[in-house]
């Protein structure tokens, strides 16, 4: 019988994966499904569990966490061929929203279970892999002060006490930007998103238009604004409605280069620094179990860490 590997992050939503974690085995004992479970407890502890458990070809492996825990996850287990099960319970859970599963995990789960097999696309930067969005700029500064709220608050209020902190020091930013192999361009702007989901911060439907298994990313350049006229765009941005506005511009590609001296980079709300950094849409490279995904999406190529 095939087994299913559980990996839990355990300080998830502020303790809120163990709770969580009870009922879940609940529902797999009920389906007399074999699990084991794994608990991630430290930095990138994840990332090993994954790597370790795909090279025994479970049934699947279910993430039991937030964002944070997909992004470590991803980073061990990509390459397989096994599906990755969704039971986010996270302070944002932001990459499920775009998969348009329940909030409830287990009834997230139990839709996962009961679906067939399919893939969806993966973002690279540089040796990093991501499920969700990544980018640079204002949205950075959201992120990094909103750590501090995270022990108080869960979802999108987390993120607007960041927001609001956020806004004291905003400057808008210059990089060298390159699509798709092409000439770089000198660009200017508040916010710089690579999507291949949708949402970023508890809910801002910061790239609103991206799909998970068209083999593009989305790539959403807002406009530099004035401090003053910040909360505005925010406003705005949160509702996804930037684009329509003109105040952001999209564009489609498989690859993305950004170059910018002293850089920090937002992946699936991880932070990194680096001075470059090379995005390349790598096409059904996850093997996943979620209604109304298309099962037939581009096969996965071999992708290694």
């Amino acid at each position: 019988m095939q087994v299913y590997t559980l990996i839990v992050n355990p300080t998830s939503g502020r303790g809120v994966a163990l709770k969580w974690l009870r009922e879940i085995e609940e529902i797999l004992k009920q389906r007399s499904l074999e699990y084991r479970i794994e608990q991630a407890s430290k930095p990138m502890d994840a990332a090993r569990i994954a790597r370790e458990t795909a090279a025994h070809r479970p049934e699947g492996i279910i993430a039991v966490g937030g964002d944070g825990t997909l992004f470590e996850i991803i980073n061990g287990m990509i390459g397989s061929d096994v599906p990755l099960l969704f039971a986010s319970c996270g302070t944002g859970n932001d990459f499920v929203r775009t998969l348009k599963l329940p909030k409830d995990p287990v009834e997230a789960l139990l839709q996962q279970l009961d679906a067939p097999t399919s893939r969806i696309d993966v973002g690279r930067m540089n040796d990093y892999y991501f499920l969700n969005v990544a980018g640079t700029g204002f949205d950075v500064e959201v992120l990094r002060n909103a750590e501090k709220y995270k022990e108080r608050y869960t979802g999108l209020r987390t993120y607007l006490f960041g927001l609001f902190d956020a806004i004291r020091d905003f400057r808008p930013m210059t990089a060298h930007v390159s699509i798709d192999d092409g000439p770089e361009e000198e660009v200017s702007f508040s916010i710089l998103s690579i999507g291949n989901g949708r949402y970023i911060g508890g809910g801002m439907k910061a790239v609103p238009d991206a799909l998970l298994d068209d083999g593009l990313f989305d790539v959403v350049t807002v406009r530099p604004v004035i401090k003053p006229a910040i909360a505005l765009l925010i406003a705005f941005y949160i509702a996804g409605k930037h684009i329509a506005l003109k105040l952001g511009v999209l564009r489609r590609c498989r690859k993305l280069s950004i170059r910018r001296p002293g850089m920090t980079l937002n992946l699936d709300g991880e932070l990194f620094s680096a001075d470059s950094a090379r995005f390349e849409l790598l096409p059904g490279a996850l093997c996943v179990r979620v209604p109304g995904i298309n099962a037939a999406s581009a096969p996965a190529k071999a992708h290694t860490a």
